[in-house]
């Protein structure tokens, strides 16, 4: 296993997708790569007033930070990636991947009923494994 990836939300509850990650790069000696795709509106002016957030590399490596992970921060590669559709996109830089690694967080039973969640499109599309975290 060579190469990992971690697809990261940045919804301030990843940290145990984070450790995770990081666990596996380390027992693997393998690089690591933390993906996050910014919509592609984010940090556009909205007449609505609420456009989504454009996140930067500084976001990532912060988080990383606060996760405990300062000493490695520099040895994670980050992909800013923008798209209309985060399962293909995901599944894209995937294909670069030995493993991905994604959170879950837990759908109502009505939505549930009605779409996938975006973590169940991804493994969906991949062809690498998935290790699905729970947040």
């Amino acid at each position: 296993m060579k190469n990992i990836i971690v697809a990261l939300v940045l919804d301030g509850d990843e940290k145990r997708v984070i450790d995770h990650a990081v666990s596996f790069a380390g027992k693997f000696n393998a690089n690591l790569m933390a993906v996050h795709v910014n919509d592609i509106h984010a940090g556009e002016m909205s007449m609505m007033m609420d456009s989504p957030v454009k996140y930067k590399e500084e976001d990532i490596y912060k988080l990383f930070c606060e996760c405990g992970y300062e000493s490695i921060v520099n040895q994670v590669q980050i992909k800013l990636l923008a798209s209309e559709t985060i399962t293909s996109a995901i599944a894209d830089v995937s294909e670069e991947a030995d493993l991905l690694i994604i959170g879950h967080r837990h759908m109502s039973t009505f939505k549930s009923n009605f779409m996938d969640s975006i973590d169940e499109g991804i493994v969906n599309l991949v062809k690498c494994p998935v290790l699905v975290v729970q947040k």
